[in-house]
């Protein structure tokens, strides 16, 4: 693996663990507070590490805390250190090494820009360890780093265990392969400034998303359930664009308002065979369903819109289901 710059640990701990603070909602006086906590593994395609889940804190409580709150009713065991504050480095999780291709292409074509020497090679894990993923496991500046709510530029200077929480806070646990680079954290923290690199690729802000996931208890089969599974896909997209994320938070915000029936395709307040026909000329590409329809005809909730379901509807349709 080609040299890299070195960086003092002192610098690491505050770079690889970034905290942020926003307005939230203030809680009524007897109201229990909530923040929520999500963990993910994006960087390395392997989805959550924890899905979007609320936590509630006490007055005083940090970042840290919450995090460590959401690990422990998870049952999944980390590391730390408390050098400089705490500093998550490694949580046991039992992971995939395929990092998505739209960062590795990303990484050729950003180092073409920039005349850099970064390869393939120094983004893979040397020492692959399945059932943990720590700091520096990846690219030397791989390792966790959060953030709450939207991230600024003026607001990346604490760590966990310094970032009071705020009722309706969002905390986003991220790996990164490179210092964040790869999740939209690297420019705001300033890395390319120490001569490290930029960010990747656009990102955009996924708080709201990673809200509403938190707060849905949608159960599988049902439109809302789809929506949901969409959102996660949205938000394990790293360089989704804000037009797919309002586009999505659209999708879900008019199935929660419609409450439509699983098939009840054409809105009409029950399921029917021209509910069924509607699915099958989908299937058949004679006609298309528009987003919120796919997310109603998909009545076994695998994502897709196929003869599978038009069967399902037609027999709702006709009392056999």
């Amino acid at each position: 693996m080609k040299a890299i710059k070195k960086i003092t640990t002192a610098a690491m701990s505050l770079i690889l663990v970034l905290g942020i603070f926003a307005t939230s909602a203030a809680a009524a006086p007897n109201e229990e507070k909530t923040v929520t906590v999500s963990i993910e593994a994006f960087s390395i395609g392997c989805g959550y590490v924890v899905e979007p889940t609320l936590i509630s804190f006490n007055e005083g409580d940090t970042a840290a805390t919450a995090v460590q709150k959401a690990l422990e009713q998870k049952q999944i065991a980390f590391s730390s250190t408390n050098e400089y504050g705490f500093y998550l480095k490694g949580i046991t999780f039992a992971h995939t090494d395929k990092i998505p291709s739209y960062i590795l292409n990303t990484i050729i074509a950003h180092d073409d820009e920039y005349d850099e020497d970064i390869l393939f090679g120094d983004y893979l894990d040397e020492d692959y360890t399945p059932n943990d993923l720590i700091a520096g496991d990846y690219y030397p500046l791989s390792g966790w780093m959060f953030s709450v709510n939207q991230p600024t530029a003026e607001s990346l200077s604490l760590g966990l265990s310094q970032t009071k929480l705020n009722n309706g806070d969002v905390i986003r646990v991220q790996f990164s392969l490179d210092c964040g680079a790869d999740i939209g954290l690297a420019n705001l923290s300033g890395m390319p400034q120490w001569g490290y690199h930029s960010d990747f690729y656009e990102t955009t802000d996924k708080t709201e998303l990673t809200r509403v996931i938190g707060q849905s208890s949608a159960t599988k089969p049902s439109p809302l359930y789809n929506s949901v599974e969409i959102l996660k896909n949205t938000a394990a997209n790293l360089p989704a664009t804000k037009q797919e994320v309002d586009s999505v938070l659209s999708d879900y915000n008019t199935i929660a308002r419609l409450n439509p029936i699983t098939g009840d395709v054409d809105l009409s307040g029950s399921v029917s065979v021209k509910d069924a026909i509607l699915i099958q000329k989908s299937s058949l590409e004679i006609t298309s369903l528009d987003s919120v329809q796919a997310l109603i005809a998909d009545c076994n909730s695998d994502g897709s819109v196929n003869l599978s379901d038009a069967i399902t509807v037609q027999k709702i349709g006709i009392g056999i289901v």
